[in-house]
């Protein structure tokens, strides 16, 4: 009687802890759409979104300082896209083809990054089309107290931060490439078209089209036959 009782004891349990995890994560799944779709009524003018792609629910954008008239970020149809898309400066520019799949990624831009069609970029990799900071530290010393003043102020972080030491260039991915997971690709990186990319690279120079590359940084690894 008294292990029957601790096997119901011990049913009741893991069904209670499961329907509180149900719960936490509908909760959850409300609020994430709740949130989604504050975001896409925010950037509605600054973006073309195409009707006839699929946005995930980890699909977010972020526009740290808006500007009329101006398009940050362009979708082409039948994509399947989630990731984060970044903007710092009112200056970037992310246009995305068709038939793109994006997983959780990250892409963050003051220059401008162009996918092309077909293009498949699988979850945790990192587009990154500027330094950021200058190379240079005397340019640089002064940027985390920079942050801190605008923090105190109540503004963004990056309100007063000095771009003109940050150096950019495009980032340009051509059709039919494959970008695998974990995946780093820095400013001023073409990748040619229908060219491999392993897991985990780092990608800092020109990939040639047709190619499988890997490493830190990414090296030549194979030659494809192409496109047949």
């Amino acid at each position: 009687m008294v292990c029957m009782n601790m096997q119901r004891g011990r049913k009741r349990f893991k069904y209670n802890y499961l329907g509180r995890q149900y719960i936490k994560m509908s909760v959850k799944s409300i609020y994430t759409k709740i949130k989604q779709k504050k975001m896409f009524k925010f950037i509605a003018p600054y973006v073309s979104l195409n009707p006839d792609s699929y946005y995930g629910t980890g699909f977010s954008v972020q526009i740290r300082f808006p500007k009329q008239g101006h398009t940050f970020l362009e979708t082409g149809e039948h994509s399947v896209l989630d990731g984060r898309y970044i903007f710092e400066k009112d200056s970037g520019h992310i246009k995305l083809g068709n038939r793109v799949h994006v997983g959780n990624s990250m892409f963050i831009s003051v220059n401008e990054i162009l996918i092309d069609d077909d293009v498949t970029i699988a979850w945790d990799c990192l587009f990154y089309d500027h330094n950021s900071h200058s190379t240079d530290f005397s340019e640089r010393k002064n940027d985390t107290e920079q942050e801190y003043r605008d923090i105190q102020m109540g503004k963004n972080p990056i309100h007063s931060k000095n771009w003109y030491v940050v150096k950019s260039a495009p980032i340009h991915i051509c059709s039919k490439a494959w970008i695998g997971t974990g995946v780093k690709v820095l400013k001023g990186v073409t990748i040619g078209e229908g060219a491999i990319v392993a897991a985990g690279s780092v990608v800092v120079k020109d990939v040639e089209p047709w190619t499988i590359v890997g490493g830190n940084p990414a090296y030549l690894i194979k030659r494809l036959p192409g496109e047949k």
